[in-house]
């Protein structure tokens, strides 16, 4: 009893610190954000031709926690710019000034949320915020277009803000492993008991990714649009796919390349573990 005592007080301690490693960042920028905007102007860029911001945007997160889910990109973010010569901002919040996005050489690569619990868990509210962020960055930095890499559901909300908000701020997409055609494992049967009539019966963003869904089946009557290089990178570990998207639900027709790697839908945003897909993504966004 004392054993299993003392596992629970350690993981509970572990949990704790994990917790405020994710906090400390966002609280770091957000100070660091609020005295910037009290001493430097917050005067509008004019970024160097042929430089394009870079934006990434997570997947589908059981927690909901913004913290936890921009984390999943920090090893990426790392590594893009060490490689490719980003400047590395960290994450981009509210508080985010102007001044801080700025760059006249290397181009600045970004980490964001689209999670708020002061709105609905749909695609639809994520595709808002993602508007926000993107007008921001263009505003900011004076770039004509943004880049952006996405995983997994990160990949439908921005299709959603392609289709329905913007189709003229991005440059390139490159998605890892999105369900662009709602094929799940078995998690997608579960969504479907959960829709009534190609909608939802409760406002959740994993019942939405359904290929029943009204919303995957009007995504779908234009995959690509045009003046947007599109870019997959699908998983495979099985015969279906990635362990939780199906190999066929991820290429797009219309997109510039579609591309498999053997990697697991939950690592290949880990250069470190998935190294495939970290090569790819590197020539796609040259």
């Amino acid at each position: 009893m004392q054993k299993q005592t003392k596992r629970w007080i350690i993981a509970f301690i572990i949990i704790l610190v994990l917790i405020a490693i994710l906090e400390s960042e966002y609280a770091i920028t957000k100070i660091k954000s609020k005295i910037i905007a009290k001493n430097v102007e917050n005067f509008v860029g004019k970024a160097p031709s042929g430089k394009y911001p870079l934006l990434l945007l997570h997947g589908f997160n059981p927690t909901y926690s913004k913290r936890v889910a921009e984390f999943s990109f920090k090893n990426m973010q790392d590594a893009i710019a060490y490689d490719l010569n980003y400047s590395d901002k960290g994450i981009l919040i509210p508080e985010t000034t102007c001044a801080q996005l700025q760059y006249s050489e290397n181009p600045i690569v970004l980490r964001a949320s689209y999670y708020s619990l002061e709105n609905s868990l749909e695609i639809e509210q994520y595709a808002k915020s993602i508007k926000k962020m993107i007008d921001k960055i263009k505003y900011c930095t004076g770039a004509e277009k943004v880049d952006i890499v996405t995983h997994s559901m990160g990949g439908i909300i921005t299709r959603y803000y392609i289709q329905n908000y913007d189709n003229a701020s991005i440059r390139k997409f490159i998605m890892l492993t999105p369900p662009n055609h709602g094929k799940l494992y078995n998690i997608g049967k579960i969504s479907d008991y959960l829709i009534d009539e190609g909608e939802s019966r409760f406002a959740i963003d994993f019942i939405q990714l359904s290929e029943n869904h009204n919303l995957m089946k009007q995504l779908n009557k234009d995959e690509t649009i045009p003046g947007i290089d599109y870019y997959t990178i699908a998983g495979k570990i099985d015969e279906k796919g990635d362990s939780l998207v199906l190999l066929e639900s991820v290429p797009l027709q219309g997109a510039k390349e579609n591309k498999i790697v053997k990697c697991n839908h939950f690592l290949i945003n880990n250069p470190a573990i998935c190294k495939e897909a970290y090569e790819l993504l590197k020539e796609m966004l040259k």
